[in-house]
């Protein structure tokens, strides 16, 4: 049979049974019919990859896979509901978590940052900045600076040692 007869015969097929199916789809599933119509859609790319030769009944064929597609999908649904509900719950206890008592922590530990990167050269605070509020490379930052992307690599290590140091010097 040629390409031609399949599309045609395909499109003979989808003519007559799209609208039972989506209205079989919504009556069984519950979904909107634009849903319905995706699954019909979907249930016919399957019969085409699978060929009109192969099946002996398209419309019990169709039924069936528009079946199993319309359930999946349900299935799929319910699945990325509970993870978005998980996500909620997650960011409630997070919110939670970030009560007064960590505001004041998280304050607290900024300005020992703040102290530690003021004692830096201003060489290296520019550096560090640079890195870590800018996001530069460090070979951005050695061409900016006219230094060599070791002595960058020097630079930040040793401010991030000094902020690492005053942030455990107040737990010591």
């Amino acid at each position: 049979m040629k390409l031609a007869d399949k599309n045609t015969e395909l499109h003979e097929i989808y003519a007559q049974f799209q609208s039972e199916l989506c209205r079989y789809v919504v009556a069984k599933v519950g979904c909107s019919s634009a849903e319905a119509e995706d699954v019909v859609q979907t249930a016919f790319t399957k019969i085409a990859e699978t060929g009109l030769g192969a099946v002996k009944n398209h419309r019990a064929f169709l039924y069936k896979s528009c079946y199993h597609i319309a359930i999946d999908r349900v299935r799929h649904s319910k699945i990325c509901q509970r993870y978005a509900e998980d996500i909620v719950k997650l960011n409630d206890d997070l919110v939670e978590e970030l009560g007064p008592e960590r505001h004041v922590e998280s304050r607290e530990k900024m300005n020992l940052i703040k102290k530690a990167m003021q004692r830096m050269t201003s060489k290296r605070r520019r550096i560090i900045i640079m890195s870590r509020v800018d996001g530069m490379s460090n070979a951005e930052i050695a061409r900016q600076l006219g230094l060599s992307e070791t002595g960058v690599r020097r630079h930040i290590l040793k401010a991030l040692a000094g902020c690492h140091d005053a942030l455990n010097a107040d737990n010591g």
